[in-house]
Protein backbone atom coordinates (compact mmCIF):
# COMPACT_ATOMS: atom_id res chain seq x y z
CA UNK A 1 0.00 0.00 0.00
CA UNK A 2 3.19 2.62 1.24
CA UNK A 3 4.61 1.36 -2.40
CA UNK A 4 1.52 1.97 -4.18
CA UNK A 5 1.38 5.98 -2.83
CA UNK A 6 4.63 6.77 -3.16
CA UNK A 7 4.68 5.77 -7.22
CA UNK A 8 1.25 7.43 -7.17
CA UNK A 9 2.48 11.00 -5.47
CA UNK A 10 6.16 10.34 -7.85
CA UNK A 11 3.46 10.76 -10.17
CA UNK A 12 2.24 13.62 -9.81
CA UNK A 13 5.06 15.48 -8.22
CA UNK A 14 6.22 14.53 -12.22
CA UNK A 15 3.44 16.14 -13.66
CA UNK A 16 3.21 19.27 -11.32
CA UNK A 17 6.71 19.56 -12.74
CA UNK A 18 5.39 19.41 -16.89
CA UNK A 19 2.90 21.64 -16.43
CA UNK A 20 4.72 24.22 -14.34
CA UNK A 21 7.01 23.70 -17.81
CA UNK A 22 4.66 23.95 -20.09
CA UNK A 23 3.13 27.07 -18.45
CA UNK A 24 6.29 28.52 -18.28
CA UNK A 25 7.08 27.76 -21.69
CA UNK A 26 3.78 29.19 -23.49
CA UNK A 27 3.91 32.06 -21.25
CA UNK A 28 7.24 33.07 -22.56
CA UNK A 29 5.70 32.63 -26.33
CA UNK A 30 2.71 34.49 -25.47
CA UNK A 31 5.31 37.51 -23.92
CA UNK A 32 6.96 37.52 -26.64
CA UNK A 33 4.34 37.83 -29.34
CA UNK A 34 3.23 40.34 -27.38
CA UNK A 35 6.20 42.44 -27.07
CA UNK A 36 6.71 41.90 -30.98
CA UNK A 37 3.32 43.50 -31.42
CA UNK A 38 4.26 46.10 -29.52
CA UNK A 39 7.69 46.79 -31.46
CA UNK A 40 5.93 47.05 -34.80
CA UNK A 41 3.33 49.40 -33.58
CA UNK A 42 5.70 51.48 -31.98
CA UNK A 43 8.44 51.14 -34.67
CA UNK A 44 10.09 54.45 -36.03
CA UNK A 45 8.63 55.83 -39.80
CA UNK A 46 10.90 53.51 -42.01
CA UNK A 47 10.10 50.85 -45.13
CA UNK A 48 10.12 48.43 -42.12
CA UNK A 49 7.22 49.45 -40.30
CA UNK A 50 4.16 47.46 -40.55
CA UNK A 51 2.35 50.38 -39.01
CA UNK A 52 1.57 53.52 -41.71
CA UNK A 53 1.11 56.71 -40.57
CA UNK A 54 -2.12 57.00 -41.81
CA UNK A 55 -3.61 53.91 -43.21
CA UNK A 56 -3.89 55.46 -47.11
CA UNK A 57 -5.33 51.80 -48.22
CA UNK A 58 -7.10 49.05 -47.13
CA UNK A 59 -4.07 46.15 -46.75
CA UNK A 60 -1.42 48.79 -44.66
CA UNK A 61 -4.61 49.63 -42.80
CA UNK A 62 -5.43 45.96 -42.17
CA UNK A 63 -2.50 45.07 -40.96
CA UNK A 64 -2.14 47.59 -38.80
CA UNK A 65 -4.97 46.68 -36.61
CA UNK A 66 -4.13 43.37 -37.15
CA UNK A 67 -0.37 43.42 -35.39
CA UNK A 68 -2.50 45.98 -33.02
CA UNK A 69 -5.01 43.84 -31.81
CA UNK A 70 -2.36 41.11 -30.76
CA UNK A 71 -0.57 43.05 -29.15
CA UNK A 72 -3.67 44.72 -27.19
CA UNK A 73 -5.33 40.91 -26.61
CA UNK A 74 -3.07 38.51 -26.74
CA UNK A 75 -2.31 39.36 -22.68
CA UNK A 76 -6.39 38.96 -22.10
CA UNK A 77 -6.54 35.46 -23.48
CA UNK A 78 -3.29 34.25 -21.68
CA UNK A 79 -5.35 32.52 -19.25
CA UNK A 80 -7.37 30.69 -21.70
CA UNK A 81 -4.19 29.36 -24.00
CA UNK A 82 -2.43 28.34 -20.33
CA UNK A 83 -5.87 26.23 -19.11
CA UNK A 84 -6.19 24.87 -22.78
CA UNK A 85 -2.28 23.62 -22.37
CA UNK A 86 -2.58 22.00 -19.05
CA UNK A 87 -5.82 20.08 -19.89
CA UNK A 88 -4.64 19.25 -22.93
CA UNK A 89 -1.40 17.88 -21.25
CA UNK A 90 -3.40 15.58 -18.62
CA UNK A 91 -5.13 14.32 -21.34
CA UNK A 92 -2.16 13.70 -23.63
CA UNK A 93 -1.21 10.34 -24.07
CA UNK A 94 1.81 11.61 -26.99
CA UNK A 95 3.89 14.59 -27.10
CA UNK A 96 3.39 18.14 -25.68
CA UNK A 97 0.04 19.65 -26.75
CA UNK A 98 1.30 22.53 -27.63
CA UNK A 99 0.26 22.58 -31.38
CA UNK A 100 -3.41 22.21 -30.49
CA UNK A 101 -3.01 25.39 -27.97
CA UNK A 102 -1.43 27.16 -30.37
CA UNK A 103 -4.56 26.24 -32.94
CA UNK A 104 -6.53 27.61 -30.09
CA UNK A 105 -4.45 31.33 -30.01
CA UNK A 106 -4.70 30.86 -34.15
CA UNK A 107 -8.48 30.35 -34.12
CA UNK A 108 -8.58 33.42 -31.28
CA UNK A 109 -6.68 35.64 -33.37
CA UNK A 110 -8.26 34.78 -36.71
CA UNK A 111 -11.73 36.19 -34.70
CA UNK A 112 -9.55 39.70 -33.87
CA UNK A 113 -8.41 39.55 -37.36
CA UNK A 114 -11.81 39.71 -38.85
CA UNK A 115 -12.49 42.60 -36.50
CA UNK A 116 -9.50 44.04 -37.83
CA UNK A 117 -11.19 43.99 -41.55
CA UNK A 118 -13.81 45.86 -40.14
CA UNK A 119 -11.97 48.42 -38.45
CA UNK A 120 -9.76 49.20 -41.29
CA UNK A 121 -12.78 49.70 -43.73
CA UNK A 122 -14.27 52.18 -41.06
CA UNK A 123 -11.12 53.74 -41.00
CA UNK A 124 -10.74 54.11 -45.02
CA UNK A 125 -14.58 55.04 -45.08
CA UNK A 126 -13.74 57.91 -42.74
CA UNK A 127 -10.76 58.97 -44.61
CA UNK A 128 -12.67 59.63 -47.71
CA UNK A 129 -15.28 61.19 -45.93
CA UNK A 130 -12.59 63.41 -44.26
CA UNK A 131 -14.08 62.47 -40.79
CA UNK A 132 -10.79 61.33 -39.53
CA UNK A 133 -7.88 63.74 -38.65
CA UNK A 134 -4.48 62.56 -41.45
CA UNK A 135 -2.71 63.38 -38.29
CA UNK A 136 -4.15 62.27 -35.04
CA UNK A 137 -6.27 59.44 -36.45
CA UNK A 138 -8.81 60.56 -34.49
CA UNK A 139 -12.54 61.73 -35.26
CA UNK A 140 -14.02 64.64 -34.03
CA UNK A 141 -14.66 65.27 -30.68
CA UNK A 142 -18.40 65.72 -30.83
CA UNK A 143 -18.42 61.97 -32.75
CA UNK A 144 -15.48 61.07 -30.10
CA UNK A 145 -17.81 61.87 -27.30
CA UNK A 146 -20.81 59.86 -28.73
CA UNK A 147 -18.39 56.77 -29.15
CA UNK A 148 -17.53 57.49 -25.24
CA UNK A 149 -20.75 57.39 -24.37
CA UNK A 150 -22.00 54.53 -26.36
CA UNK A 151 -18.89 52.74 -24.89
CA UNK A 152 -19.67 54.11 -21.39
CA UNK A 153 -23.34 52.53 -21.79
CA UNK A 154 -22.67 49.50 -23.07
CA UNK A 155 -19.94 48.36 -20.37
CA UNK A 156 -23.65 48.52 -18.17
CA UNK A 157 -25.77 46.67 -20.55
CA UNK A 158 -26.36 42.63 -20.38
CA UNK A 159 -24.66 41.71 -23.80
CA UNK A 160 -21.68 43.12 -22.07
CA UNK A 161 -22.30 41.38 -18.79
CA UNK A 162 -22.92 37.91 -20.94
CA UNK A 163 -19.77 38.30 -23.01
CA UNK A 164 -17.60 38.93 -19.85
CA UNK A 165 -18.68 36.02 -17.89
CA UNK A 166 -17.25 33.24 -20.87
CA UNK A 167 -14.02 35.50 -21.12
CA UNK A 168 -13.69 35.35 -17.00
CA UNK A 169 -14.34 31.37 -16.53
CA UNK A 170 -11.66 29.51 -18.69
CA UNK A 171 -12.11 26.18 -16.93
CA UNK A 172 -16.10 26.63 -17.35
CA UNK A 173 -15.76 28.03 -21.39
CA UNK A 174 -14.02 24.50 -22.02
CA UNK A 175 -16.28 22.47 -19.82
CA UNK A 176 -19.33 23.51 -21.89
CA UNK A 177 -17.44 24.27 -25.45
CA UNK A 178 -14.58 21.27 -25.85
CA UNK A 179 -13.79 19.90 -28.64
CA UNK A 180 -11.90 17.56 -29.85
CA UNK A 181 -8.84 17.10 -32.25
CA UNK A 182 -6.94 20.67 -33.59
CA UNK A 183 -9.55 21.21 -35.87
CA UNK A 184 -11.80 21.49 -32.46
CA UNK A 185 -8.84 23.72 -30.92
CA UNK A 186 -8.91 25.92 -34.11
CA UNK A 187 -13.01 26.37 -33.36
CA UNK A 188 -13.19 26.99 -29.69
CA UNK A 189 -10.17 29.83 -30.33
CA UNK A 190 -12.56 30.95 -33.00
CA UNK A 191 -15.44 30.72 -30.60
CA UNK A 192 -14.22 32.34 -27.57
CA UNK A 193 -12.13 35.21 -29.77
CA UNK A 194 -16.16 35.94 -30.97
CA UNK A 195 -17.32 35.84 -27.19
CA UNK A 196 -14.23 38.55 -26.71
CA UNK A 197 -15.18 41.09 -29.91
CA UNK A 198 -18.47 41.02 -27.99
CA UNK A 199 -17.32 41.99 -24.92
CA UNK A 200 -14.29 44.70 -26.24
CA UNK A 201 -15.72 45.89 -29.65
CA UNK A 202 -17.10 48.96 -28.25
CA UNK A 203 -13.22 49.47 -26.10
CA UNK A 204 -11.58 49.54 -29.54
CA UNK A 205 -13.81 51.71 -31.13
CA UNK A 206 -12.78 54.53 -28.71
CA UNK A 207 -9.22 54.63 -30.58
CA UNK A 208 -11.27 56.23 -33.21
CA UNK A 209 -11.44 58.71 -30.55
CA UNK A 210 -8.70 58.96 -29.11
CA UNK A 211 -6.11 57.92 -31.85
CA UNK A 212 -5.96 54.87 -33.38
CA UNK A 213 -1.86 54.77 -33.29
CA UNK A 214 -1.93 56.74 -29.70
CA UNK A 215 0.14 54.29 -27.96
CA UNK A 216 -0.53 55.60 -24.07
CA UNK A 217 -4.67 55.38 -24.81
CA UNK A 218 -3.53 51.14 -26.66
CA UNK A 219 -1.95 50.31 -23.17
CA UNK A 220 -4.71 52.17 -21.03
CA UNK A 221 -7.15 49.78 -22.85
CA UNK A 222 -5.30 46.72 -22.70
CA UNK A 223 -4.47 46.59 -19.11
CA UNK A 224 -8.49 47.28 -18.64
CA UNK A 225 -9.44 44.69 -20.55
CA UNK A 226 -7.25 42.29 -18.79
CA UNK A 227 -8.36 43.67 -15.56
CA UNK A 228 -12.08 42.96 -16.49
CA UNK A 229 -11.02 39.71 -17.08
CA UNK A 230 -8.60 39.03 -14.51
CA UNK A 231 -9.65 40.79 -11.44
CA UNK A 232 -12.20 39.81 -8.54
CA UNK A 233 -13.61 43.00 -8.67
CA UNK A 234 -15.44 42.23 -11.51
CA UNK A 235 -18.86 44.92 -10.83
CA UNK A 236 -16.21 47.17 -9.91
CA UNK A 237 -14.08 47.50 -12.66
CA UNK A 238 -16.45 47.46 -15.07
CA UNK A 239 -18.37 50.45 -13.42
CA UNK A 240 -14.76 52.12 -13.47
CA UNK A 241 -14.60 51.95 -17.14
CA UNK A 242 -17.64 53.05 -17.74
CA UNK A 243 -17.05 56.00 -15.31
CA UNK A 244 -13.32 56.58 -17.11
CA UNK A 245 -15.38 56.92 -20.42
CA UNK A 246 -18.30 59.40 -19.30
CA UNK A 247 -15.10 61.70 -17.91
CA UNK A 248 -13.32 61.19 -21.22
CA UNK A 249 -16.96 62.06 -23.32
CA UNK A 250 -17.22 65.24 -21.28
CA UNK A 251 -13.43 66.25 -22.01
CA UNK A 252 -14.33 66.09 -25.92
CA UNK A 253 -17.55 67.63 -25.39
CA UNK A 254 -16.05 70.42 -23.68
CA UNK A 255 -13.07 71.10 -26.62
CA UNK A 256 -15.82 70.92 -29.31
CA UNK A 257 -17.55 73.74 -27.39
CA UNK A 258 -14.78 75.80 -26.69
CA UNK A 259 -13.65 75.30 -30.05
CA UNK A 260 -16.69 76.50 -31.71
Amino acid sequence: MGDTLTLAESRLSSLERVLLHDRLLVSLVLAALTILSWTQMCAPDGPDRLMPCCGSSFVPAFLMWVVMMAGMMIPSVAPMVLTHAAIMRRRATRPAPFVSSGLFLAGYLIAWSAFSAVAALAQGALRRGALLDHRSLSIGPWAGGAVLVAAAIFQLSPAKSACLSRCRAPVGYFVTEWREGRAGALTMGLRHGISCIGCCWLLMAVLFAVGIMNMLWGVAITAFVVAEKALPWRRAVVWAGGAICLVGAAVLFYRAVMAS
